[in-house]
Parts: structure tokens; sequence; C-alpha cells
């Protein structure tokens, strides 16, 4: 059982608090260093208790702004330690039980003095072991054992790897936490225990209380980030920065193999986003591409890509699901044939390598810390990115300091066309965006140059009672009809799992003649990618699905409807990416797309507005530039 010793140095600087796993390299360390002496308060098997102690010295230090100690301050401060645990032991008590019979003394363990083992000897010479880890562990937040199981899979083993971490942890090249932090909150009314995950920053209602095997007391985990080990109040997370670009990139990474060519709003949008990770706008740190559905989103990152990696920095691209990394990975693998990029997200054998580009799903991005100079994130306005504060706070922790953020989208949420998109009256009237600025750049049009398919909204009283009797809904049944009989395929979309099968039976009794080319798949189906794979085919002609179509799928000559479009899961930003399945083809630029609603709702007529006014700007630009 490891146990986390605090002490208090005083020296050269303030005196501080610390806390340590192996107090002889700080011994050493200080001493080397400044001479320092170093006076022990205790020690504790919870690092979250042994830091909790240690900002409530921080605070008693910083108040009495001694230069020195003695022992009366010294018994103060092992006082002042020594309540923090007995307050920590009654609150944890009210809070949790268990059929162990503990007594509220007893949740966390407290020892005054040093150990047996930290008998102040020197510790072993390990100065290549330490830059080795370190190059290795760059730009990594990790828990104990994936850091064990990283160093691992590097062939890399080390005797003593507490005392090399707490080295690189002195010297400032890391820094370390408890997994799960505890504190104690004083209020007049009533004292609280606070915790929280640090490694996705969940508060309380995410912390399950527990008696742990492994430091044998009290202690906790977070339940939002489980699925990607156990982070716990006796569990170290560890975070290295990258602080310089690795000395084995050449440039040569940023080799673009890609013989496409950009129409001339691409080749403007591709540009400035390129000057933005050069830095030509000054010190913006972050910046939209916001694309419409069709206009080659991914394509118009190649150049950022190239000035980052000829710089001889890493990229990353996040997306919110594990498919569009599958996809994407040979896909720019291919256009850079000397870069070494990996595919990272749960199942992922990379997830540990080195790279100069990595796709990495935006859960998986948590494992990261400064460690890319750009990081490109994907579907900005999708699940489980958008509004996931988790990922949010793991997104820009990944980025390195003075590094780039740069988001794609072609719905991009609220909050982010706030911060980033700059809007003027000259186009469009009063509210319109403007096509760029230091912050963002707006392609309103498809590579193809043909407008956006406008929606139709049909407005059908009663329509779940009707779909229920079987009764025909003539402007659905008549476009699914049309589409059909001229040889297209259609989504028909449905805003739950339940009615998938209702509305495929629905349509199997009122298009009889379809009815063998019909399929329906959702996120849990365990056919889906079989089903989705021939609808690909043209196998099915006909698919009723939920909103796992909305994004990502591409087929050529298909017509879209979404029945229930007033459903809440159905707002702007995913009926736009609906309708943006239509009409994506140069061959087939045009097509249907029809909301079937009960009662007039808000968001089918935004996402129309929306629409429309990206067709309106598109041709307004389009025209100025005839014009020039």
């Amino acid at each position: 059982m490891r146990e986390y010793l605090l002490y208090v140095k005083v020296g050269r600087e303030p005196i501080k608090a610390y806390v340590t796993p192996c107090f002889q390299v700080d011994q050493h360390f200080w001493q080397e260093k400044e001479g320092s002496q170093l006076y022990v308060i205790g020690r504790t098997p919870s690092l979250a208790m042994a830091f909790s102690l240690r900002e409530r010295l921080h605070q008693y230090l910083q108040e009495r702004q001694a230069s020195t100690v003695n022992e009366q301050a010294l018994a103060g401060m092992r006082q002042i330690a020594l309540t923090g645990v007995r307050e920590s032991n009654a609150l944890y008590g009210d809070t949790f039980s268990d059929d162990q019979g503990k007594s509220s003394s007893e949740w966390f363990e407290w020892r005054e003095g040093i150990a047996e083992q930290e008998d102040g000897s020197s510790p072993l010479s390990m100065r290549g072991d330490v830059e080795l880890v370190k190059e290795v562990l760059a730009g990594r937040a990790l828990l104990w054992e994936e850091l064990e199981r990283l160093l691992q899979t590097h062939g890399i083993a080390v005797p003593d790897l507490p005392q090399l971490l707490q080295r690189l942890v002195l010297s400032g090249d890391a820094q370390w936490l408890p997994g799960v932090r505890l504190q104690v909150r004083k209020s007049w009314l009533r004292h609280s225990l606070e915790l929280g995950c640090t490694r996705c920053g969940s508060g309380k209602e995410k912390i399950e209380l527990t008696t742990c095997h492994t430091c044998g007391q009290g202690c906790a985990y977070c339940t939002e980030c489980l699925g990607m080990g156990r982070s716990k109040c006796c569990t170290p997370f560890l975070c290295v920065p990258a602080k310089r670009a690795p000395s084995s990139h050449t440039g040569h990474a940023g080799r673009l193999a890609w013989s496409g060519r950009y129409s001339r709003d691409q080749e403007v949008a591709a540009d400035r986003a390129r000057q933005f990770v050069l830095n030509h706008w000054g010190r913006n740190a972050e910046f939209l591409i916001w694309a419409v559905c069709g206009a080659g989103k991914t394509e118009l990152l190649f150049p950022s890509v190239v000035a980052a990696l000829e710089q001889g920095e890493r990229v990353l691209i996040a997306t919110p699901r594990k498919d569009v990394v599958l996809e994407l990975a040979p896909r720019i693998q291919r256009v850079f044939p000397e870069a070494r990029v990996i595919a990272v997200h749960g199942s992922s054998k990379e997830k540990w390598e080195d790279c100069d580009i990595a796709i990495a799903t935006t859960h998986q991005v948590m494992r990261f810390y400064q460690r890319f100079f750009l990081v490109v994130l994907d579907e900005v306005d999708a699940f489980p990115y958008h509004q996931n504060p988790v990922l949010y706070r793991a997104v820009a922790r990944a980025v390195k300091t003075g590094g780039k953020i740069l988001y794609l989208s072609a719905t991009p949420p609220r909050y982010l066309q706030k911060k980033l998109v700059t809007k003027q009256k000259s186009l469009l009237g009063r509210s319109s965006f403007a096509p760029f600025s230091p912050s963002h750049v707006l392609l309103p049009g498809r590579y193809h140059g043909h407008a956006l398919p406008v929606p139709q909204i049909c407005t059908v009283s009663g329509l779940d009672k009707r779909l229920a009797a079987g009764r025909v809904i003539t402007p659905l049944h008549d476009m699914l009809k049309t589409s059909l009989d001229a040889g297209r395929q259609v989504f028909v979309f449905v805003p739950r799992i339940e009615e998938v099968p209702r509305m495929l039976g629905y349509l199997q009794v009122m298009l009889p003649d379809y009815r063998e080319g019909m399929a329906g798949v959702h996120a849990s189906d365990p056919a889906r990618e079989e089903k989705v794979m021939a609808f690909r085919e043209k196998a099915v002609k006909l698919m009723v699905t939920t909103t796992i179509l909305e994004r990502g799928v591409t087929i050529p000559g298909s017509d879209v409807a979404v029945v229930g479009a007033q459903a809440p899961v159905f707002d702007e930003a995913s009926l736009v990416q609906i309708a943006g399945r239509v009409g994506r083809s140069p061959d087939d630029p045009q097509g249907t797309v029809l909301f079937v609603q009960s009662y007039r709702a808000s968001a089918p007529q935004a996402a129309v507005h929306q629409i429309t006014q990206m067709n309106q700007l598109a041709k307004l630009l389009r025209d100025r530039r005839e014009m020039a």
C-alpha cells in the first residue's frame, strides 16, 4: 500500500507545503538545489487527503507570511492536518456506510512522522531513465495503471517508478494530482465534503463513495469516466506537458499527396484556416470553419494540417464517433503518406503509440495533456461532445500552450456562433453572417456549386393517431412513391427507436410494391452495419432510421422524409444535417426533403430559414465574384 507524505519546505522561497510518495527524493532534490530544510507533517494512503491537507497548510502559511518554522508553528500545522482528517472522517461517515461497521475515525488513516523506509538516503542516479520516461509520457494525462501500461508498451522497465516520477514533478516537468479530489467546504450553517474527478471534471453527483481494496480505507471513484479506468482518491493522475516539438519530426510528415482541386470558395476558406494556424492574424487561439453539408469540410483541413506538420508539430483530429475515426484514419494516411497516422478509440491498439496525426474519439482525448499544437474538432455540434463540459475540458487540455483549436461544423452551436462568428448588416439584411473574420470562415455553398435542397414542411393534425390507424398521410405517401418510382433511395427519419418497426410496418402496407426493399435501423440494432451497407449498395431502397444516420452517410440519388419533425430530438441543427443528406453528388445535386410535423414547431422552420439563408449568401458571393 503506497503512502503519501506531507511536508513543508523552508528555504530561499516562501514556505510551502508539498506532497510526495518518496520523501528521500524530495530531500535530495531540495538539498541539491537550494539547501532547504524539510519538516514532515504526516502521511496517509489517500492522495486526495494529502492534497486536501496541503491546501489547508497553504492557506495557513499565506496568512502567517513567516519565513522560518519553529516547534510551536510545526505543532500548529500538525494540529491543522489532524483536524482536517477528523472533519473529513466525520463528513464521510455521515454520507457513506457499509457492512463493515467502521467507526467514523477509521475512514481515513493519518500518521505523524515518516515511514521506516524513508531514511533520507540519496536515491540512485537515474538521469537517463528520467529523460526517456519524460519523452514517452510527454503530452499525456494518465492514471497510474495507464502510465505503467504505456511504459510497458514501449519496453521501459523502471524499478523505482515513483521516485523517477517525483523527480519530474519537482523539476516542473510533470504534475500529479489525485484521480478524485477531496475537500472540506466550510459553511456557517453546515460543513460539507466536496469531491470531484480530476480527469474528467465531474462533480460530486458523479462520484461514488466506497471502501477501497487498494488503499484499505474510505475512498471514492468517478462513474462518469469509469469506462476509461477507475479514477479514485488514492490513484495518482499524472499530467506531462509536451513542451517542445518532438526532435524526430523533420517536417517531411507535412508532404501532401492529394490530387484534388478546390473551388474558388474552398480555396479561400482553406487558406484562411491555414493562416490562422500560422498565426498571421495575431493571438487568436480558436477558429471556426462553418461549411454547409456537402462543402467538402475534410479537404479544407489539409493546408492547416500541412502548416502544423511542417513546423514539426503534432495534429489531433477529434470526432464524436468511432465509425468516423475508422473511416477518416486511412483517408488521412493516404493524403499524408509520410506522416504517422493512428486511430484512437476505446478498443484501439494504437492509443499508446506516438504519431504525427491522431484521429480520436472525443472521449479518448481525455488521455492527452498539452500534446498537440493543432486540435481539429469535427462535428462540434454533435452528441456526445455538444453540451458536454467533460469533453470541452478534455479538448482544451489536449492543446499545447500557444496551440490552436480549429472547429469544423455545418451547424455550429449558438454559443460558438456568438463567440467566433461576426455579423454584418451589408449582406442579406441586419442579421446576416459575415463570410469571414479573424476567427471564422463561412462556406455557404456546396463544392459542386448547386444550391442546398430546401425542405418542404407539411403539418398533419393528429399525425400519430393517423399512423397508428394505418390511414394514408397523402403528402408523405406521394413523396415516397414519387421518389421510389424514379429509382431513388429514401431516408425516413423517426424520433424514437420504438417507432422504427412501427413506421416500417406502416410503409410496407402503404407501399406494397416496394415492401421487400425496405429496412429499419437504430443505434442498438445488432445488424446495424449490415443494414447500412445494404443501403449503400442499393439492396435497400427505403431505410427507416433514427438520427444515427443524420451525419456521415452519403447516398447518391437519395431523398429524405422526417416524420414527427416537431419532436425535441429534431432540433434546428439536426434537421439541417438531415436535409444535407440530399443533393450531395454533382451528378445529382437536387432532391426532395419533406418535414412532416403534427403541429407548427419552431425547429423545422428555423432549419428552412438557415438553409435558405445559406443559399442566398452563396448566390450573392458568387454574383459578386462574377462581377469583380
